[in-house]
């Protein structure tokens, strides 16, 4: 089919093209003509207001219920979800019931990709079962192609254990994720341990629970770099995802100075929501790491312009109504945020006037992952999203085309809307 796309503002800010509007032709996967006022004949015209252009999403955090969650998410419903938000490549943490933990899961969740149009890669775990005791098979797993490892969806407590992960794998080119937190201190805590919690009587999340997690890991980095007689491989990296607080962004800024392969993550609800938004008791806000205070959330702001932070992600966490829709005590953890990454991210970003946010939603996850993210231009395979502002409209359930409904931003006041995904070979969503 070939399309022509009337007066499109172009956000690829890899892109020759990037701030400016432009008239684009698409036929056969790939960019026919760029440029102003173009004619060309086209089985379908869109010319609309206020529309512009950015590349795909790359998620370097996404929980895998499968197998045993389907009926949370299954391979089709997640497609669906990571689709209508510009997802095109995500990574899937090692939380399926079983964990997906030998090469032929590893292969089978690389099938699921040619299945469903969705780039699925995998993480492995560290531990048998996420269990923290017994490792797996790390060397087995890196040669059957899985370079990010995880301990499930948090971090290892013991000190040891984390020690001989992070020396393993420091002489390959992998990738170790900790999600930072000290369990002893964060244990059976609601929210943030601030004004919100003492106002509402909820067991608090104390900073420290995150940053004395981070200084640990950081230590243990300097100590393994330090005894690894030259044989670290230049692409290993300890990468700390969901940042949540000041500290641990200071920390991560000043470890980077010191040359140190560290990389970091934060998730897009961190950027918007503070502790005051639990104060109506919303089991939808209930997260974890928690929101934090103003100040925190500026100081994520602040190292994402200064390139402290990597990379953006959804942390998409999907539940069934029983988990969520209950008493705040009771309810689980975790937002979905598959089909808002992009547009709750743009919208923030452009309130706060900061420029070029495409690379931490696109490029450079697409860089920590070795993808290749092309570049808008004549020739080149089209993959990215069209979106237009709209007048503000209230997030409902309606909109959500995922099987969990749990999300943060039920009720958020969006500006814009994704109308097609363009999937190099596919429109891989359509909402004209």
């Amino acid at each position: 089919m070939r399309i022509l796309f009337k007066s499109v503002l172009i956000q690829d800010s890899l892109s020759d093209f990037y701030n400016q509007v432009v008239d684009l032709l698409f036929e056969n996967g790939q960019w026919l003509q760029i440029g102003n006022n173009l004619n060309d004949k086209a089985d379908l015209v869109i010319d609309k207001p206020d529309l512009a252009w950015a590349p795909s999403m790359v998620d370097l955090r996404v929980h895998n219920t499968l197998p045993g969650g389907e009926f949370k998410e299954d391979w089709a419903s997640l497609s669906a979800a990571a689709k209508k938000g510009g997802v095109l490549d995500l990574l899937l943490l090692p939380t399926g019931d079983p964990v997906p933990q030998q090469p032929q899961a590893l292969e089978f969740v690389k099938n699921m990709s040619q299945v469903h149009g969705v780039n699925f890669m995998a993480m492995a775990p560290l531990t048998i079962d996420n269990l923290g005791e017994n490792f797996t098979d790390l060397f087995d797993l890196f040669s059957s192609g899985a370079h990010w490892f995880a301990h499930g969806n948090s971090c290892i407590q013991n000190v040891d254990l984390m020690s001989k992960c992070l020396q393993y794998l420091q002489s390959l080119p992998a990738t170790l994720v900790s999600r930072p937190d000290t369990a002893g201190l964060s244990l059976y805590g609601q929210i943030n341990e601030g004004l919100q919690s003492t106002l509402l009587g909820l067991k608090g999340i104390p900073d420290l629970s995150e940053t004395l997690s981070v200084k640990r890991d950081l230590d243990l980095l300097s100590y393994i770099l330090s005894n690894s007689f030259g044989n670290t491989h230049a692409k290993f990296r300890l990468h700390f995802s969901c940042l949540s607080c000041s500290e641990s962004v200071d920390l991560i800024r000043a470890a980077k100075k010191k040359g140190m392969p560290v990389t970091c993550d934060v998730a897009v609800h961190q950027l918007i929501f503070t502790e005051d938004s639990i104060s109506d008791f919303d089991p939808m806000k209930k997260v974890f790491p928690p929101f934090r205070t103003a100040s925190d959330v500026n100081s994520l702001w602040k190292g994402i312009q200064d390139g402290t932070i990597d990379a953006i992600v959804s942390d998409h966490t999907p539940h069934e109504s029983e988990v969520k829709e209950v008493e705040f005590d009771y309810a689980a953890f975790g937002t979905i945020g598959l089909e808002t990454l992009f547009l709750a991210c743009y919208q923030e970003a452009v309130h706060r006037n900061i420029l070029f946010i495409d690379k931490l939603l696109s490029s450079n996850p697409a860089n920590l992952l070795g993808l290749n993210m092309p570049a808008l231009g004549k020739g080149i395979k089209a993959k990215g999203i069209l979106f237009q502002k709209v007048p503000a409209y209230p997030y409902a359930v309606d909109h959500i085309v995922g099987k969990s409904k749990n999300s943060a931003f039920l009720g958020y006041t969006f500006n814009h809307k994704i109308l097609m995904v363009l999937n190099q070979q596919e429109i891989a969503y359509n909402n004209q």
